[in-house]
């Protein structure tokens, strides 16, 4: 892999879709930098907040000088990458598309197949966007995927304002937690969930209508099994 880096994301639409996931970040605040003045506070949670912010998510589809054809596992994490996409709905992808390298011809020749495989995988052709990034003099430039989305981080982890063995007074030291709260910011599946509470599913009103005409005729409502382990627990209790 050469040392090529893709531009930044800059298409219009994804420009608008960072904007708007943008207004949704002012609910939590992020600082780049981490000050520690006066007294630190023994609630880790404090300490190392989780905070929304805004990230890309990327694949490099590897393309060879004389590659033809995406191969089966290339196929597999196209097709997995647009199963995210929907997932998280995101606004658009970018696929980006070496420039000025020595398999310039192949990328580009593949990366119309990456475009075919999103749209069978269900990505509407409005939501895809061809660009191009700098590669000069590189031989095996990927073709990059990317789309923005928002993820749950913390501040890097390993700070260590104070001198352990001068500490006298025992509280927790200020890494204390740290690990914790970045293991759960990676393991959330919905980082939006850390904000506010997802809402109710729409009732099942068959089902609804079903265990309602069953109460009115003084059926059981459960599970017969449900029932007969009921029974059984009952009678050995006698």
């Amino acid at each position: 892999m050469s040392d090529t880096q893709p531009h930044a994301l800059s298409s219009g639409r994804l420009l608008k879709a960072a904007a708007i996931a943008a207004c949704a970040l002012t609910l939590v605040a992020c600082d780049s930098k981490r000050e520690i003045t006066g007294s630190v506070s023994d609630d880790y949670r404090l300490r190392h907040p989780i905070t929304l912010q805004q990230a890309a998510r990327t694949i490099d589809i590897p393309v060879g000088i004389h590659s033809e054809n995406l191969t089966p596992s290339s196929r597999s994490a196209v097709a997995a990458y647009a199963r995210d996409f929907k997932h998280e709905n995101a606004a658009v992808i970018q696929i980006m598309v070496p420039s000025g390298a020595e398999n310039e011809s192949s990328a580009g020749y593949m990366a119309k197949q990456v475009r075919t495989e999103l749209m069978r995988s269900g990505v509407k052709p409005g939501q895809i966007d061809m660009i191009s990034y700098g590669a000069a003099n590189a031989s095996d430039a990927p073709v990059r995927l990317a789309y923005p989305r928002v993820v749950a981080k913390t501040l890097p982890c390993g700070t260590h304002p104070a001198d352990l063995g001068q500490q006298k007074d025992n509280r927790s030291h200020f890494d204390f937690g740290c690990t914790t709260q970045a293991n759960f910011a990676a393991m959330v599946a919905n980082p939006q969930d850390l904000v506010q509470p997802r809402g109710w599913d729409a009732r099942d009103s068959m089902r609804r209508a079903t265990t309602t005409e069953k109460y009115r005729n003084g059926e059981a409502s459960w599970s017969q099994d449900l029932g007969t382990s009921v029974g059984s627990s009952s009678e050995v209790s006698k």
